[in-house]
């Protein structure tokens, strides 16, 4: 290192000041910086190399060029003692053709590396970075140069490709016929809701895909002959059979989100409850346990339903005592199957109607080796919001398919989000043969689907045939809904928010300048903060403490709320526990944070067994850290705790609120309004101005008790005196089936990078039910970051043939 530092400490002359322009070679394996005499400083990280070396298997040529800040080395190799302590930073500029800069940002983003505004380029050379996406007029002059900043982690072919892929699957949904040929099956008379046309149809589906007969256009197996013999040849794998395989058993039902999904289900349950006494009468199912003899497992005529949460078990108790007639709702036999005190008595359980219980319970029973749903054979498993199961290698799959029922359903909005595989696990699941091994549905579908060309139409031909026998798909459409006006506010800040924001813009741009190259997990700045302060700005105006990086730990709720929202529904959080991954949109109160004093997460089966004694959902306190805890609590009317003080001055503006208040209070007692945030303290400021205008609300956040959250959302539904509902726009996107649908007026405070959260929010008040147009208000506020924010979701919007005017 002596040899290193006495020719740094030469260095002078070289095209970035205070630098020493170094060269990159490659020795067998490893890329080395160095000297121009050879003189090595060290060789390339493990990503880096693992980038460089993918570059390199793709033949795309690029010339790398170091620069090595002279000081920071010099002052690390004085301090370095042992060698993990001799990390020093380089930067390293990269030329290449432009018309490989997409790939090769795709290749870089991989490893967790992003490209920054380079220091110094060579004359004549065009700068065109891959990883930043242009955000319009949001560019800030420092030293002569534009700051511009990286606002997605994927590339923009990425988000092309996604964008494309849905388009591709729209199509394919726009396709299908099977609702077209449907009869329309009256409801149970012991049903006390009329049913709707196409939940009549829904009925017919769901009878022909449980009891047959299957309509010979949507057989997958059709009637041939192999060397002479008759047999069964299957249409998608054209593999023969000389067994005759039942294509009944069940199926998706895969209508969009408000469309009553769940009310058809239970229409099919009380038509069938006949069936379902006779079918568990005929005889036992016979389990094999391993060893030489069969053991029996009780035949159950019950409907076995597996939620998402247990608010959602609750949802789905609600539901069957407003649809059923009150004489069959109390001669029913139901079970929730939740808790610690859940019933474990197999017989008890079999000699149900109806038992519903959620995924995580299955899978902390199974994970005890204790499971009684296992050791019964059901009349029909229905799978709610069954996109949860859409990974094979998960937990939560693994439970579930190892249940036995003679018919298997899925009901699902989003059947399909990102990828097909998704649904092929929806396919393992309802075991139609031969898709019930997942690798079939990979080779006959999405292989062929990724090639491309001729291959991809023959998977599309291939993908519909199997949708159309198996999924039934509509839309909201159908329903005649009444319209939904979508507005956007455009507002400007006062003369000092406009001060505060450039004052914070400068000085977190200044910061950021001078971190370049320097950005990882362990760096106290990345360009996500400074995007996430000035849209919080954006929201509380001088209310908002002037920033400080003193200051910074007060943000981390916020910068944490903000990722959730970004991530949408394939976010997951892991049990600190039992380490069961869980996901973070349509989880309800599946799992509990501690993020004021500790970043573990308990799911509720693990709360309940380390904290029995307390009410589900009240604890405050992490029992990992139980000797460090420090009691806080939100208030009952949603006011920041004390806390919280400190992250909002006592007094200051939001014009942003000022509009929201304002338009709150018109037709205030003819309307009824959900106001969305995705940020926990701006739900603060809105509760405190609209205390202060002396409307009543209530309060629904990510921390909100199971029980807390029925008793506010029935209020919210049936007081006339409650006009007003301030949510978190996650919470906002999980499955509350009815109750939303008194609001009539949506008002979204800022806008997401991901619009499809704001979408699944928006859809909680116009579905099913709703008798009134919805008015959905949006706020951008000029010449901020909100601005481009706005651009960018109009052009996602238009791709995806959702943009509001």
């Amino acid at each position: 290192m002596s040899i290193v530092d006495s020719k740094l400490a030469s260095g002078g002359g070289h095209p970035v000041p205070g630098h020493f322009q170094m060269v990159i070679t490659k020795t067998e394996d490893r890329y080395m910086v160095g000297f121009a005499d050879g003189t090595l400083l060290g060789e390339a990280n493990a990503l880096l190399e693992e980038a460089l070396e993918r570059i390199e298997e793709q033949r795309h040529h690029v010339d790398l060029e170091a620069f090595a800040p002279i000081r920071p080395i010099r002052e690390t190799i004085s301090r370095a003692t042992k060698e993990k302590e001799a990390v020093v930073r380089v930067h390293i500029n990269i030329y290449g053709p432009r018309n490989v800069a997409q790939e090769i940002g795709s290749v870089l983003s991989c490893k967790k590396i992003y490209l920054q505004r380079p220091d110094y380029t060579k004359p004549g050379v065009a700068y065109d970075n891959p990883h930043i996406l242009k955000l319009g007029n949001f560019q800030h002059p420092f030293n002569g140069q534009d700051v511009e900043m990286r606002t997605e982690n994927q590339p923009e072919s990425e988000v092309a490709k996604a964008d494309a892929f849905q388009k591709t699957i729209d199509t394919i949904y726009s396709s299908l016929t099977r609702g077209q040929t449907l009869a329309r099956l009256e409801g149970d008379d012991r049903l006390k809701t009329q049913l709707l046309t196409h939940q009549k149809q829904a009925l017919d589906f769901m009878s022909q895909r449980e009891n047959g007969p299957i309509p010979e256009k949507f057989r997958l197996w059709v009637p041939s002959e192999q060397d002479g013999r008759p047999c069964q040849r299957h249409i998608i794998t054209n593999n023969a059979s000389l067994s005759e395989y039942p294509e009944t058993g069940g199926g998706i039902l895969a209508d969009e989100m408000g469309m009553g999904k769940s009310l058809s289900i239970l229409a099919l349950m009380l038509r069938t409850l006949g069936d379902g006494h006779k079918w568990a009468s005929e005889h036992d199912g016979m389990l094999n346990n391993g060893s030489n003899h069969y053991k029996p497992r009780r035949r159950s005529r019950a409907t076995l339903v597996i939620a998402s949460s247990d608010l959602m078990i609750n949802e789905w108790f609600q539901e069957m005592k407003i649809h059923f007639r009150a004489q069959i709702y109390g001669a029913l036999r139901t079970i929730k199957y939740h808790g610690t005190n859940r019933e474990s008595n197999i017989d008890t359980l079999a000699e149900s109607d109806i038992v519903v219980t959620t995924y995580h319970t299955l899978y902390m029973d199974s994970r005890r080796g204790k499971n009684p749903l296992r050791d019964v054979e059901w009349y029909r498993l229905v799978l709610d919001e069954a996109h949860i199961i859409r990974r094979l290698s998960t937990v939560f799959y693994r439970t579930v398919a190892e249940l036995k029922a003679r018919s298997r359903w899925c009901l699902t909005g989003t059947p399909i989000q990102n990828r097909l595989e998704d649904i092929g696990s929806l396919f393992a699941f309802i075991r139609i043969i031969p898709f019930n091994n997942p690798s079939n549905f990979r080779k006959y579908v999405c292989v062929p689907f990724d090639e491309g060309g001729k291959r991809r139409d023959l998977a599309i031909e291939r993908f519909t045939r199997l949708l159309d026998s198996l999924c039934l798909r509509r839309t909201k459409d159908l329903l005649h809904l009444p319209e939904q006006h979508a507005r956007v506010r455009k507002l400007d800040f006062s003369p000092e928010e406009r001060m505060q924001y450039e004052q914070t813009t400068k000085i977190m741009l200044r910061a950021a300048k001078n971190q370049v190259g320097g950005f990882d997990q362990k760096s106290t700045l990345c360009l996500f903060h400074v995007q996430l302060q000035l849209r919080i700005l954006c929201n509380h105006g001088t209310f908002q403490q002037p920033f400080s990086w003193n200051r910074r730990k007060m943000h981390l709720l916020d910068e944490r709320e903000d990722m959730e929202a970004s991530l949408g529904r394939d976010g997951e959080v892991t049990c600190s526990v039992c380490k069961q991954t869980m996901p973070l949109i349509g989880a309800g109160s599946m799992f509990r944070r501690f993020h004021e004093h500790c970043r573990h997460v308990l799911c509720s089966e693990c709360m309940e067994e380390s904290m029995p004694e307390v009410q589900p959902g009240t604890a405050t306190s992490c029992p990992l850290c139980s000797s460090l805890w420090k009691m806080h609590s939100r208030s009952a009317d949603g006011t920041h705790s004390q806390q919280d003080d400190n992250y909002f001055q006592a007094q200051g503006k939001s014009s942003k609120i000022e509009a929201l208040m304002e338009d709150v209070k018109v037709d205030i007692w003819s309307t009824k309004s959900i106001i969305f945030s995705c940020w926990t303290h701006t739900l603060d400021l809105i509760g405190s101005a609209l205390g202060q205008i002396n409307i009543a609300f209530r309060r629904i956040d990510g921390e909100c008790p199971t029980a807390k959250r029925e008793k506010i959302l029935d209020e919210f539904a049936h007081d006339p005196s409650l006009r007003v509902l301030i949510m978190t726009t996650g919470t906002g996107a999980v499955g509350y089936k009815l109750n939303l649908a008194t609001a009539n007026r949506v008002f979204l405070v800022e806008p997401q990078w991901n619009p499809s959260v704001e979408n699944q929010a928006i859809a909680r008040a116009l579905r099913l039910g709703q008798e009134q147009a919805v008015l959905v208000t949006r706020y951008v506020v000029n010449g901020t970051v909100e601005q481009d924010m706005r651009s960018v979701q109009d052009q996602k919007l238009t791709k995806a043939g959702m943009m509001w005017e």
